[in-house]
């Protein structure tokens, strides 16, 4: 019988598991989804401990997380291989969430109820505001998506808040830029996927403009933090404008903000 599914936020921090269980259930799940053939990789804050541990009092300086601190444990997974999600998750000790299943068992599917509240799968790609795409990218690192993946899922939040900003301004501290997938942010493929997609364009280079605003007020930092978070903006900026722009982007460019030009589809992320 399934146990019930309980958010995070619901549960006592007396019984709430501790940032090191996270941790190792992160790992965990994905050992074992390459055990049965199948491949996940970890995204947002875990993904980031995961690259940087020896960076993670700077994290915390940030205050980016809150007294639960981690609330669960997100994944990129390909679709294809989303019918054979649910048996690896019940033998790894986690139920599924039917309701979730029935409506974006294909693209999301949540589990709960092993060693941490909740795991969040996505499928091929995170489609919230704008579309990030994981397909053929997730073999990059053994545990989690790339570096460049995780500033996309950051960069493509129209009404981006603090702990978004925070995220990018801790990215950009401790991350090289350059124009591969080595370890690094790859500046070229954030360019060439925003100048397909004007929405997307407008989006990330205006939360550029946003976290150069955002860490000047940033007491926690050093000036030379802040300074290498406004050069690692700017570097990216001058790239992306750099990047020759299709049709379809220029075509969209004349009708700017006067339409909608994201997906306001991500209340529930």
């Amino acid at each position: 019988m399934a146990k019930p599914f309980i958010l995070p936020r619901d549960i006592p921090l007396d019984r709430y598991p501790r940032p090191e269980v996270f941790l190792a259930e992160g790992r965990r799940i994905v050992d074992g989804a390459r055990a049965a053939g199948l491949i996940l990789r970890v995204m947002g804050p875990l993904a980031l401990h995961y690259y940087y541990p020896d960076r993670v009092e700077l994290y915390a300086r940030l205050e980016r997380l809150g007294e639960r601190y981690f609330t669960d444990i997100d994944y990129a997974g390909y679709g294809k291989q989303a019918g054979r999600l649910r048996a690896l998750m019940e033998q790894l000790g986690y139920d599924c969430d039917l309701d979730t299943l029935m409506t974006t068992g294909k693209t999301r599917q949540i589990y709960y109820g092993g060693a941490v509240p909740m795991i969040d799968v996505f499928l091929d790609k995170l489609d919230y505001c704008h579309e990030v795409d994981f397909r053929d990218r997730l073999e990059f690192d053994d545990y989690c998506i790339s570096l460049t993946d995780i500033a996309l899922q950051k960069l493509q939040i129209w009404e981006i808040n603090d702990k978004d900003l925070k995220d990018l301004e801790f990215l950009f501290i401790v991350a090289e830029v350059g124009d591969d997938e080595a370890n690094r942010i790859n500046r070229s493929y954030i360019a060439r996927r925003l100048a397909g997609d004007w929405g997307f364009w407008y989006t990330a280079t205006t939360n550029l403009g946003r976290v150069k605003a955002h860490v000047d007020g940033m007491g926690v930092l050093d000036e030379a933090q802040k300074a290498r978070v406004r050069q690692r903006c700017d570097d990216l900026l001058a790239r992306i404008e750099a990047e020759p722009k299709t049709k379809d982007w220029q075509k969209r460019a004349r009708k700017g903000t006067d339409r909608i030009w994201y997906s306001r589809n991500f209340s529930d992320w």
